[in-house]
């Protein structure tokens, strides 16, 4: 075992000497709250909210070179840096230990301020072990329902200073949703939720296997590529520096059994895939910019299309030029931006296209543009409260987007969640928070939102009404479309870290409902309330 590692080492060592490693952090982590409100107090300034989930690794250069006359002697802030310098500590000795002295001086700097110790030194390969989960009770007094969930996430990672990352992590859970395809075993299930091997040289990062991806700043969920689908199975990789970066992926989606009666045999698996690649543009650390393209396309026997995964060609050109009969992809285009133009204020928004009318000659011509919107405002320390993080954002989208109305294979889905915003299409909704943390270790957040949702779904037929009318005649729908279900949640969430092994999560909400199930006059109210223990345990073993 050893000979085998010197040699992987070797090798890491002549290809370069500037690899760097990449474990992902999931979207569910309690740092990413941290982060949140650190990020719009301006001290986490060269990170992009746009494209997450962020590195571990990542997350501690920008710890290490933080401002720490801006966060004050003794203050909370610096506090709460040093309970993620606690959670990130073998990152941030790994970066230690790089040739780069740079590093060294601003470890030893910020452990002398924060007069912490690191894990003992070690130059050879390091090997994870950890777990962490999560045991939650939920009640209803609906029907007076209760449901205790266990989540356990196993993990093992292997790390050669800060060159290679080799990382797994499997989810094990007893409560699954309706719509989950995986099997069960004696009331549990579980499935690897990450499995990748991450690397960096220079301005190349590349990363292949299953993780995590986000793509957009939206906080209550992202239009293009959100974590509300289960993680992805592909080949990511990112070129350039903190100014300008291009970046392109290949996710290959799970198979669907379609039913086409024009087809023979009339059931069949399609093979699906996702590609997409962005540009995207950081100005000064206050303007953030993203324009990305994703194509979804498959078929029964289809295997990967090398004009959508040429990262340089574009999307839209190869889709229409394809030869007469085949199956054209999905097209999306997005642009979003997060913008800092004022101390504690972030601007953010995401614009979506999925399908937009330019012609006007064919009933067809008439199909409502299927387009996304979200737009948000971060305010931290609003009017003078110490460690307050207020938060409003607006989202609609429209009727259609994500669905299609032939080649069910393209539908953007993935395991049966949507790849986009998690309620899918047809839905405005409007949300306000306003959290404080209170201590360090302690966050209360008050929280309100409205959701109007309209008729079908990604999963659902594709409305064609307007085929029904003449191109003189022309066609407008309401939107929301159809009966629509308006659901007001108001409540508060509380978050307390006392130890580093774990957290307390508790969140209770009130819950009002009209036209419940779009079915009209249908109309309920629940409480709601939720209680969960995280616990976390990890260790690092030397070569």
């Amino acid at each position: 075992m050893k000979t085998l590692m010197r040699l992987i080492s070797a090798g890491l060592l002549l290809a370069s000497p500037a690899l760097f490693a990449q474990e992902t952090l999931p979207p569910y982590h309690w740092a990413n709250s941290y982060v949140d409100y650190l990020k719009v107090r301006g001290h986490l300034p060269e990170l992009s909210v746009s494209e997450r989930p962020y590195s571990r690794q990542q997350l501690a250069r920008q710890l290490l070179e933080i401002d720490w006359d801006a966060l004050g002697t003794g203050s909370r802030e610096r506090q709460m840096v040093k309970l993620l310098f606690r959670e990130f500590a073998p990152e941030m000795e790994m970066l230690g230990r790089l040739p780069d002295q740079k590093w060294k001086e601003l470890l030893q700097r910020a452990l002398d301020i924060l007069q912490l110790r690191l894990f003992p030194e070690s130059a050879g390969p390091q090997l994870k072990i950890g777990v962490f989960g999560e045991g939650a009770y939920n009640y209803s007094d609906q029907d007076l329902a209760e449901e205790f969930d266990i989540d356990l996430h196993p993990q093992v990672g292997l790390f050669w200073k800060d060159h290679l990352t080799l990382y797994n992590n499997t989810r094990v859970f007893n409560n699954a949703d309706s719509g989950y395809i995986g099997k069960e075993y004696k009331d549990l299930y579980a499935y690897t939720e990450q499995a990748y091997i991450a690397l960096q040289y220079r301005w190349v990062q590349a990363k292949f296997g299953r993780d995590f991806l986000q793509i957009g700043p939206g906080r209550s969920g992202q239009l293009l590529i959100s974590d509300n689908s289960q993680p992805f199975d592909m080949y990511h990789f990112r070129l350039g520096n903190k100014f300008l970066q291009f970046s392109f992926w290949g996710i290959a989606l799970d198979r669907m059994i379609v039913s086409d009666s024009t087809r023979t045999p009339a059931t069949f698996p399609a093979n699906r895939y996702l590609n997409g690649h962005r540009l995207s543009l950081n100005i000064k650390n206050k303007f953030f910019f993203g324009v990305s393209e994703a194509v979804l396309y498959g078929g029964p026997n289809r295997g990967w299309e090398f004009g959508y995964m040429n990262p340089f060609g574009l999307y839209y050109a190869h889709n229409v030029n394809q030869e007469p009969g085949a199956s054209q992809g999905n097209l999306f285009y997005q642009i979003d931006w997060d913008l800092y133009p004022f101390p504690n204020w972030e601007i953010y928004g995401e614009f979506l296209i999925d399908d937009f009318q330019v012609d006007n000659e064919s009933p067809g011509d008439l199909e409502p543009n299927e387009l996304g919107l979200i737009a948000g405002v971060n305010w931290a320390n609003p009017l003078g409260l110490q460690g307050g993080l207020f938060n409003a954002e607006y989202v609609q989208v429209r009727n259609r987007t994500y669905n299609v109305a032939a080649d069910a294979w393209n539908k953007y889905l993935h395991r049966n969640e949507v790849i986009g915003y998690s309620l899918g299409n047809n839905f405005e909704r409007i949300g306000v928070s306003l959290g404080d943390w209170i201590r360090p270790e302690l966050n209360l957040r008050l929280f309100a939102t409205l959701v109007r949702q309209g008729e079908g779904s990604v999963q659902g037929e594709f409305n064609n009404d307007f085929m029904n009318y003449t191109v003189e005649e022309g066609y407008s729908e309401p939107f929301p479309f159809g009966v629509v279900e308006r659901h007001l949640q108001w409540g508060l969430s509380a978050f307390y870290k006392p130890h580093s092994l774990g957290h307390l999560q508790v969140d209770l909400g009130f819950n009002d409902f009209k036209n419940y199930g779009n079915m009209e006059g249908t109309t309920f109210s629940e409480f709601s309330a939720r209680f969960s223990l995280w616990l976390q345990w990890s260790r690092l073993f030397g070569w």
